[in-house]
């Protein structure tokens, strides 16, 4: 008993110290990069699954994809759908990889610059980003992204675009979907 009792706080122990260290590398991500971990929520991320239509869409990007969330979740459903997540985040890295363990999707997590990322084969880009870093990228999609491509925008819409449909949330919500066709 008193075995167990020990393991048992040693497993404790080893995962707050890497509970620790995941939020401060987060932190220094945010402090150096400008970019928080933000995770897309619960009611964004049902609406997507639910009023998107991915059709017969090939590549599905995810541009930040953070703690991998959205992209297994669009893996699960969509099982012959190649997805790609893009992260520059190590922490966010780790936890996709290791969510996508358990989950067994077949997903693709490459930690890169997602403003270096070449896209052009995508079908479908997802983005849930601050308003100065979709209108960075806004450029990109148009030289990028080819024709019939989507843009799938959580919260933040692109500024020049005109949205071919709008899924709206709850004021202060934080999910109202944007979707984009070049």
């Amino acid at each position: 008993m008193t075995i167990l009792l020990l393991l048992f706080l040693v497993f404790c122990a080893f995962g707050l110290f890497c509970w620790v260290i995941f939020i401060n590398i987060n932190l220094l991500y945010y402090i150096f990069l400008k970019v928080p971990n933000f995770s897309t929520g619960n009611s964004a991320l049902g609406k997507i699954l639910r009023d998107v239509d991915l059709g017969e869409a090939k590549k599905f990007y995810d541009l930040g994809s953070g703690n991998g969330k959205v992209i297994s979740a669009i893996a699960k459903r969509y099982p012959n759908l190649e997805c790609v997540g893009i992260e520059y985040n190590i922490a966010g890295i780790c936890f996709s990889k290791f969510r996508n363990n358990f989950l067994k999707n077949k997903v693709i997590y490459r930690m890169e610059n997602f403003f270096k990322t070449d896209i052009r084969d995508a079908d479908i880009v997802y983005t849930f980003l601050f308003p100065e870093l979709v209108e960075r990228l806004e450029n990109k999609f148009s030289q990028e992204i080819k024709k019939g491509g989507l843009v799938i925008a959580n919260t933040f819409p692109l500024k020049i675009k005109k949205p071919k449909k709008v899924i709206a949330g709850i004021v202060g919500k934080l999910d109202t979907i944007y979707i984009y066709e070049y």
